[in-house]
């Protein structure tokens, strides 16, 4: 399974805006939302807002493909869908700033991975 994480900050004169945006995508535009998830090759979306001292936030995003979909898919997919939702979601959204780019992955570890790992080093 292939995922995804990304950050970036809120101003903290945005937050309350933030969270407003937020809560009317999750009061309203959860189906637009788990539509385009099928399209693009996604399944699971998580949002995190992480509490700065001077009031700002960062915005923790973690996303998780569909088996055989790669994070070149997924962008060229999510780029190229239009729908109603995308039509009200996407300029609110980046109204609020994206990073120019996903980060470059440095560790990639689960418990799973490393048990088949270790009894392999045993055999």
């Amino acid at each position: 399974m292939t995922s995804t994480a990304w950050t970036f900050p809120i101003p903290a004169d945005r937050v309350g805006e933030f969270r407003n945006l937020l809560a009317e995508l999750n009061e309203k535009h959860l189906d637009g939302l788990g539509t385009r998830a099928r399209v693009v090759g996604y399944h699971q979306e998580r949002m995190w807002l992480q509490p700065s001292q001077d009031g700002s936030a960062e915005l923790i995003v973690s996303l998780e493909f569909d088996e055989g979909i790669d994070l070149a898919t997924f962008t060229e997919r999510l780029l190229a869908y239009e729908s109603d939702f995308t039509r009200w979601w996407t300029p609110r959204f980046a109204s609020f700033g994206m990073p120019p780019a996903f980060g470059e992955p440095l560790l990639s570890w689960d418990a799973t991975t490393a048990a088949l790992d270790a009894k392999e080093e045993l055999s």
